[in-house]
């Protein structure tokens, strides 16, 4: 019983890891689509910047605060939100040519949190046969079974026969 156990969550565990790249470039995908979204949003203010301002967004920014008109006051926060959000997504899209492993601990300790759960979201299930896959999966899958093995030998382990031991004859 032991063994098909053992083959059950090696299994889950390959199928769970390969997954992971395919994930992994969902969420790739997103990042570049809404970093395309943030340059267009920016354009007009890029060109408006490089006519008068010698391409310095900061310089614009800092222009339409300093107006005494609260409507293009409050431009400036807007444009501000989206140069911070293009300079997130670029140091975003930087990683995505980095190796599987370093996109997904990148991902879970300093990801995108919204962008991470939009992407969860918007997944669909596939078994990629790709070198990224496999490797993923079958490294997911021995830690699978390997855990496992460890989580059933130590809940078995108050059960076990103790050795005995014979008697001595002299």
């Amino acid at each position: 019983m032991r063994n098909y156990l053992r083959l059950i969550l090696f299994s889950m565990g390959l199928l769970a890891g390969v997954q992971i790249p395919g994930w992994l470039e969902l969420y790739y995908q997103r990042v570049d689509a809404r970093l395309q979204q943030a340059e267009t949003s920016l354009a007009p203010f890029q060109a408006n910047a490089d006519e008068h301002f010698g391409g310095a967004l900061d310089a614009l920014i800092t222009h339409y605060r300093s107006n005494p008109d609260p409507v293009v006051n409050r431009d400036a926060d807007s444009i501000q939100q989206l140069v911070a959000q293009r300079e997130r997504l670029t140091s975003e899209q930087a990683l995505h040519s980095a190796l599987w492993f370093k996109q997904l601990t990148h991902l879970l300790l300093r990801g995108d949190r919204a962008l991470i759960e939009d992407t969860l979201t918007h997944y669909n299930y596939v078994v990629p046969l790709n070198q990224d896959a496999m490797t993923c999966g079958l490294l997911v899958a021995l830690l699978a079974a390997l855990l496992g093995d460890l989580f059933f030998s130590l809940l078995a382990w108050p059960f076990k026969p103790s050795p005995r031991r014979r008697p001595e004859f002299r």
